[in-house]
């Protein structure tokens, strides 16, 4: 099999990814409409939620006090925790008041894993508001649901590229399955390493920039396979 048609199909699927990470954006971090509101005593309204925006940092067996006010009436208030796009209620009960306070136990929410979280919440009332930022939970990774699964991930798919990029050389020749492999496992490993920059709170995985990891990893696969092929024929013609 040619090389275009090796690696066309998986290098489009990769490409597909990373341009999506480009075209979707990622929330900034304000607070919008007549409100203030507190993580852990530090204002939220200062606080960004890119992927490499400083958070707030929390014990992950603390317990946190986290406050909203307005200058009218709040009858209503809703928090989730956001993660890659995707979203939970942790709260959505009715509120009495122009304030609200609440002492939360991180370990109730932070069940699994450790590192980036956004904080997301949002009220209703005589006016509307709402505002985000990150947490960051310490603790070690390793010793959370999380960090094992992201780290076992990431070596699985590495071990699956270079099983991979070794049938790639001793063929001395690209196939479509081999470098289907390279992409699929190159998925696998970029997923685990979004995880675990999550956990070790280096990178906030927004939905652009969990799609660039995971998109990298897949290019990086196919990337090896080809340098396999690459070496394995040098090696046919020497020998």
């Amino acid at each position: 099999m040619t090389l275009s048609h090796a690696l066309r199909i998986p290098l489009a699927a990769a490409c597909l990814l990373a341009i999506a990470a480009i075209v979707v954006p990622s929330a900034a971090a304000e607070i919008s409409g007549p409100c203030n509101a507190t993580i852990n005593g530090q204002n939220v309204k200062d606080q960004g939620t890119g992927a490499f925006a400083g958070p707030i940092t929390v014990a992950n067996d603390a317990i946190v006090p986290v406050t909203m006010s307005s200058g009218s009436q709040i009858s209503h208030l809703k928090i989730k925790i956001e993660f890659a796009g995707f979203s939970w209620t942790v709260r959505d009960k009715a509120s009495h008041g122009k304030s609200w306070a609440s002492d939360v136990k991180v370990k109730n929410y932070a069940k699994y894993g450790v590192g980036l979280y956004k904080v997301v919440g949002s009220s209703s009332g005589s006016v509307s508001c709402s505002g985000s930022a990150l947490v960051k939970v310490k603790g070690n990774p390793l010793t959370t649901v999380a960090g094992i699964v992201g780290l076992v991930a990431a070596l699985a798919g590495l071990g699956g590229i270079g099983a991979a990029v070794a049938m790639t050389m001793r063929a001395g020749a690209l196939s479509f399955g081999r470098s289907l492999a390279g992409a699929v496992f190159g998925l696998i490993a970029g997923l685990g390493l979004a995880v675990l920059l999550q956990e070790y709170s280096v990178i906030y995985p927004t939905l652009g920039a969990a799609v660039s990891e995971v998109g990298l990893g897949a290019l990086f696969g196919i990337g090896l396979v080809f340098i396999g092929k690459l070496v394995g024929s040098a090696v046919a013609i020497a020998d």
